[in-house]
């Protein structure tokens, strides 16, 4: 997911003024990196064509409801045993 990272933090008396970079993604700011070989970045940008993250955001979010119904329901099956 994009994050925003801190550039500078700089002290005005009492407050702190920070300054932020454009949000992106990790695999966007390697693939900004100078130093990086091409056939890495375009393995990079190649990938991240493939993946939707708010669809996968969707997906996880899914697979931890689910997950918790099934620990709920587990949960629920011990107290009726125990009775």
């Amino acid at each position: 997911m994009p994050a925003q990272k801190l550039k500078s933090k700089t002290r005005a008396g009492s407050k702190q003024i920070k300054v932020y970079d454009e949000p992106g993604s990790p695999s966007a700011r390697l693939s900004e990196n100078v130093g990086l070989p091409q056939e890495v970045k375009d393995t990079l940008n190649y990938q991240r064509a493939l993946y939707n993250p708010a669809g996968l955001q969707r997906n996880v979010n899914k697979a931890i409801l689910r997950l918790r119904q099934r620990l709920a329901q587990a949960n629920r099956v011990k107290t009726q045993e125990q009775l």
